[in-house]
């Protein structure tokens, strides 16, 4: 063994441990880096001569220590559940916010809200029923009647505005998408590429799981390693980036709720392939563009179609105290449509002349008020207008309450998720510092092995016969 082999174990282990310190320093570093893995120095030891020969022996000891990488702590298992739990999370919890615009559109329970008010409509019809001959009472009716309207219109023009606002999402989050997609797909050429060159891609590799992890978030994506370093990432089993190549995707349909059932909203591929997404942001767009918002709207329609039509046909069967000209005393004619329109969108009130209020059910007596306490039990009919909003608000409370339980839960293990991940691909700082202590008097130790033995050599050589 030469003469000079410690100094060489010992500088490989200055360079080894002076390499541990400066990953340790970008560790360190990176500790608030969204999607950063800690790294770790892989030390190996410089075998000995291990080849027999015929005059030479070997001393067993080794030649030091190198460096045979860099390595990423990263644990693919739990890098897959995490994209899972963050795209159904990312789904539930936008869920949760389309239910609670719709609950605010719809304003119920509330005193001021289209229950209070149908109350108030019924009253009034009472009141009505009580003094047929005050206009008062009449002109009472039709302001409740119009304020009841008027709300409905008001409600459904929300519920419209709340699906063309999502609609508008819809081709944002797809645009961000196919961003993302392209990124991953420049990701995965350079990283090809330095491994080729044999150069180091941890970076790199921590950015494009950072982008795949959105992927999951907006469409439920998951992702294939491949043996290059490159990441396929597949949508509902269809590749949407492989290698270095990525597909766009493609939002379409009508903005205006009226027009969905020629154009149901949809997310396709470019070319047209259909392209099925049941989990993340983009899962729960196309749900409350074609069940969600449409539900609630076609749910009001319902209850404005029925109270159009079952006040409207009864009013139609009373008179009202109509004077004609030149007569001065009412001249009763058979009520007329009291609501017009057919559902909540274009629902309003066809009468603006108290006289024409069809009251009375008799001709003979315009005076009598039996016709319009027949309106106002209609708010006890039990499949009557009143009780179907009722039903309709509070079928959309039990499913609004549904989905925010689910989505409380989902956050909960989603966070939990993630920081089991972290746990172990996350930096702590606590670690690291023992780490540079560790590879600090490491260093130190071998400097002082580089000292003693230049010292050594040094008397060796100069010393005197």
């Amino acid at each position: 063994m030469s003469t000079f082999s410690g100094l060489n174990t010992a500088l490989s282990a200055l360079y080894a441990q002076r390499r541990a310190l400066d990953i340790t320093g970008q560790n360190i570093a990176n500790v608030n880096t969204e999607g950063y893995s800690r790294q770790r120095v892989e030390l190996t030891p410089v075998e000995n001569v291990t080849e027999p020969a015929r005059y030479s022996t070997s001393s067993g000891v080794g030649d030091g220590v190198r460096i045979t990488g860099v390595t990423r702590l990263h644990d693919e298992f739990m890098t897959n559940r995490t994209r899972a739990e963050h795209g159904l999370n990312e789904y539930l919890q936008a869920q949760k916010t389309v239910y609670a615009n719709v609950e605010q559109a719809l304003g119920e329970p509330s005193d001021t809200g289209l229950q209070a008010q149908l109350s108030e409509y019924w009253s009034a019809w009472s009141d009505v029923a009580n003094r047929p001959g005050d206009t008062s009472a009449r002109t009472q009716l039709l302001s409740r009647a119009n304020t009841v309207a008027g709300s409905m219109r008001t409600t459904r023009a929300n519920l419209e505005q709340l699906y063309s606002a999502t609609r508008e999402q819809l081709t944002a989050d797809v645009n961000v998408v196919n961003q993302t997609t392209a990124s991953v797909a420049d990701l995965n050429t350079r990283i090809a590429l330095a491994k080729v060159a044999d150069m180091p891609t941890n970076e790199l590799t921590d950015k494009r799981d950072q982008l795949v992890l959105r992927l999951s978030e907006l469409t439920g994506a998951t992702a294939r390693p491949k043996e290059d370093g490159t990441t396929d990432v597949l949508l509902a089993g269809a590749v949407l980036v492989q290698g270095d190549t990525a597909r766009e995707l493609v939002a379409s349909g009508s903005s205006a709720v009226d027009g969905r059932l020629l154009a149901p909203a949809k997310v396709t591929f470019s070319d047209g392939t259909a392209v099925s997404i049941t989990t993340g942001r983009i899962a729960s767009r196309l749900e409350s563009l074609t069940t969600t918002v449409p539900d609630a709207v076609a749910g009001l329609d319902r209850v404005a179609g029925l109270l159009i039509q079952s006040v409207n046909t009864q009013h139609a069967q009373g008179w009202d105290i109509t004077v004609v000209p030149p007569a001065t005393v009412p001249t009763p004619q058979q009520g007329g449509a009291f609501f017009s329109g057919t559902d909540a969108r274009t629902i309003g009130v066809a009468i603006t002349d108290p006289t024409k209020v069809a009251a009375s059910s008799t001709s003979s007596n315009p005076f009598q008020g039996d016709n319009a306490t027949a309106l106002a039990d209609l708010a006890k009919n039990p499949a009557g207008a009143d009780v179907q909003y009722r039903n309709y608000v509070v079928d959309v409370g039990i499913a609004a309450q549904t989905v925010n339980r689910r989505a409380d839960a989902q956050q909960v293990i989603a966070d939990d998720v993630t920081a089991a991940e972290q746990a172990g691909s996350g930096v702590s700082l606590d670690e690291e510092m023992t780490n540079m202590l560790q590879f600090q008097r490491a260093y130190e130790a071998a400097a002082k092995v580089i000292s003693v033995v230049d010292s050594t050599l040094d008397s060796l050589i100069n010393m005197k016969r």
